[in-house]
């Protein structure tokens, strides 16, 4: 019973790894404190930008406008320094899960290639008994590199379909957002 959920957490880290990564990076990751502070600071001028008359007092209101332009640039520079820091670990881990999940396969295949995974009647796989025991299994049993391929091929194939249903709902490249449908009533300009 080891072995048939070794394999299939084994062929099936296609799926797992990139879902565990990205909840180890929600976990460890976020907001600095920094970005925090430049995010409050923003927030203040602009409650402050809004007591201010632009037509007034239009040096004070541009130059809190400076302010906030400078502060959301340094904002907005701090973020692509987290994403690239975590797109550099999530790399990094990802590589090593590979490696790692690799090495497994490699030993369980190693280990365990004349043990079955499962063991089925003899009529239940009557056409294929031979090919799903390769490569040294009885005909009725499915061997461990079988029963991996097997895990793998039907994990891509749920990827596959998970996959383009996505695309097919937002039919957009990654990155864009979803145009405005114009109505079909024309719109008058205002009245001055």
């Amino acid at each position: 019973m080891y072995l048939l959920l070794l394999t299939t957490f084994l062929g099936s880290a296609e799926m797992l790894i990139p879902g565990f990564i990205q909840f180890l990076l929600k976990v460890v990751g976020g907001e600095s404190v920094a970005e925090q502070k430049i995010k409050h600071e923003i927030t203040k001028m602009r409650q402050q930008l809004q007591t201010i008359s632009m037509v007034d007092q239009f040096a004070s209101y541009a130059k809190v406008q400076r302010k906030i332009n400078l502060l959301n640039q340094h904002y907005k520079d701090k973020v692509m320094e987290r994403f690239i820091g975590e797109q550099n670990i999530r790399l990094r881990i990802t590589g090593v899960l590979w490696a790692v999940v690799a090495l497994l396969c490699l030993w369980v295949v190693w280990e365990h290639r004349s043990n079955a995974v499962v063991a089925l009647p003899y009529d239940l796989v009557w056409p294929l008994g031979p090919l799903l025991a390769f490569p040294s299994c009885q005909v009725g049993e499915i061997s461990v590199v079988v029963w991996m391929g097997i895990i793998r091929a039907v994990c891509y194939r749920i990827s596959k379909s998970i996959g383009s249903t996505a695309q097919k709902t937002t039919n957009l490249p990654p990155g864009q957002t979803v145009p405005q449908v114009a109505t079909g009533t024309p719109v008058a300009p205002p009245l001055d």
